[in-house]
């Protein structure tokens, strides 16, 4: 059946039939009731692409990178790194499908994905980032007949929000339908209990320990489910609901035409409601939460952001440049930073506080349809460019004697002259570094070089935490050089993702017992080069 046609019949008995599936786990690759379930790992593995890993940066420095409203900001101090895309998986017709929403719990990434059109398919991915710069996908999920639009971790089950063809199951009124799958050890099951809602999808869900909730779009509603009974414990009629969110002891809504509601968890009892701008049907929206305030992506009106105690609109972030595809679709806050996904411009990185200040944007592949921040790692959904999995380079150990070092705001360029010593602590983005003949630069936090660092003859380069170097695999590959008695000290670990060359005479010196170092393109080494101290070569590269 179409989706866009759907005749609504709504019969009150659908909140409460729901069906379990309790048979055995399946062998790898077989389907058991619509549910296919894939773990062989040369399978998984051929959809992981690394082509545009490497270090990436922020750009705020273009109109078609900003958004209105904001206050940008230097941006070399973000160091980020591209780990990883993972290609959507292709169901059993042979259909590419759309990465639509991820969920995290602790190393585990859940992606799920839908079919754009009239045809209902969908898949769940299970991303294990247990490994920094090396993530696994470890288990898929196709499931047949049915849009899988939003998912949630709690206690061991993942919660799915769902829309399914009522024309393949007798059961179905109409298609909204909300999964409560348990997990083992973290994987994807085939035991689950479905609840039959009504409405055509079933748009968002959310979780706490003892209930689990789900709201549906078009004519809408909240639901409230038992998580021990499975059984439908309440309901809220509320029109075209887009996005639910838990904060303390509310539970908050958004609808595309009536705004925010803010409700007890506990009773549904309406607590506050206040308006937001009216979207566009059928959209996919999100929120969260700032502290006191409320992050609300708002589509062709860009980012509102809400005193949730007054209902207030303390700050708009506008779509400077409009386009059909350039609208707000997701936002996530995660330690300091929001995380903006704008459908064709990409994504915006904001520095919270009192006003949100725009650090830049990152141009994603595709379209950023949904962003979740988490730990390290900033997810992002690309339609049918799949996940994107991008890690933030934290400084993670403090170094005593750096105390007094100064953070890097000297441009994109970091060049020292012949002879000058610099020192540096905290994160640093930049586009190059050249330490010139007998110069010193130390620092100490983490820093990322989108493309060549050299040290030319007889300088130091002096590495205390984390260096995350150049891009992977490129025609032209960026290159890290050192040259003849030049000196790369390591404290810490580097990933070199293009290539390294050892000049004569050059030297690394690793110190401590816990150092590391990844290279994933070549390494030339030349007479004479000196390699010492304790390490772990990851890629095995510099034997």
């Amino acid at each position: 059946m179409k989706k866009n046609v759907y005749l609504f019949t709504f019969l009150v008995a659908s909140l409460f039939i729901s069906c379990d599936n309790n048979d055995d786990k399946p062998t790898d690759g077989q389907s058991i009731n619509n549910i296919t379930i894939t773990t062989d790992q040369s399978a998984l593995n051929a959809r992981l692409d690394y082509t545009n890993s490497g270090v990436i940066s922020l750009e705020n420095n273009t109109s078609t990178q900003k958004l209105a409203g904001s206050n940008a900001i230097a941006t070399t101090t973000f160091p980020l790194v591209q780990i990883a895309e993972i290609n959507p998986p292709v169901d059993g017709n042979g259909k590419t499908l759309q990465a639509s929403h991820v969920a995290v719990n602790g190393n585990y990434a859940y992606v799920s994905y839908i079919m754009r059109g009239d045809v209902y398919s969908g898949a769940i991915d299970v991303i294990d980032v247990s490994d920094p710069y090396k993530p696994k996908l470890v288990t898929s999920a196709l499931i047949a007949n049915t849009d899988i639009t939003s998912l949630t971790y709690s206690n061991g089950n993942l919660i799915i929000g769902a829309a399914k063809d009522v024309d393949k199951d007798p059961l179905l009124t109409s298609p909204a339908i909300v999964i409560n799958m348990q997990l083992n050890g973290g994987l994807l099951t085939d035991n689950y209990k479905v609840n039959y809602l009504e409405s055509r999808v079933t748009t968002d869900v959310a979780a706490n320990t003892a209930s689990y909730f789900a709201v549906t779009g078009d004519a809408g509603s909240l639901f409230k489910i038992n998580a021990s009974t499975k059984a439908v414990a309440g309901k809220t009629a509320v029109a075209d609901l887009r996005s639910i969110a838990l904060n303390g002891e509310n539970l908050v809504t958004l609808s595309g035409t009536k705004g925010v509601n803010i409700y007890n968890q506990s009773t549904l009892a309406l607590q506050k409601s206040f308006t937001t701008s009216t979207d566009v049907s059928g959209a996919k929206r999100t929120m969260d939460f700032d502290g006191t305030k409320l992050l609300v992506s708002e589509g062709a009106k860009g980012l509102g952001i809400y005193d949730m105690a007054s209902g207030s609109k303390l700050q708009t972030i506008g779509i400077a440049t409009a386009g059909e595809d350039n609208v707000t679709n997701a936002v996530s806050v995660n330690d300091g930073y929001a995380f903006v996904a704008n459908g064709a411009l990409g994504l915006n990185v904001y520095q919270t506080g009192s006003q949100l200040s725009l650090l830049g944007a990152l141009g994603i592949a595709g379209s950023s349809n949904y962003v979740k921040s988490s730990g390290n790692y900033i997810y992002v959904a690309s339609g049918t460019g799949g996940l994107k999995i991008i890690k933030m380079e934290k400084p993670n150990t403090t170094f005593a004697s750096c105390s007094s070092y100064g953070i890097y705001n000297q441009g994109k360029d970091l060049i020292l002259n012949s002879n000058e010593t610099k020192s540096y602590a905290g994160a640093t983005a930049i586009n190059s570094v050249i330490v010139n003949s007998n110069a010193v630069l130390t620092h100490c936090g983490s820093i990322s070089v989108q493309n060549s660092l050299i040290l030319n003859s007889n300088s130091t380069f002096n590495m205390r935490g984390s260096l995350a170097q150049g891009k992977y695999q490129q025609s032209n590959p960026t290159e890290l050089i050192i040259n003849s008695n030049a000196t790369l000290q390591i404290e810490g670990s580097v990933v070199i993702w293009g290539d390294l060359r050892l000049n004569s005479g050059a030297k690394i010196n690793f110190i401590g017992s816990d150092s590391s170092i990844t290279i994933y393109g070549k390494v030339t080494k030349n007479s004479n080069v000196t390699i010492t101290g304790t390490y772990k070569d990851t890629e095995n590269k510099l034997k």
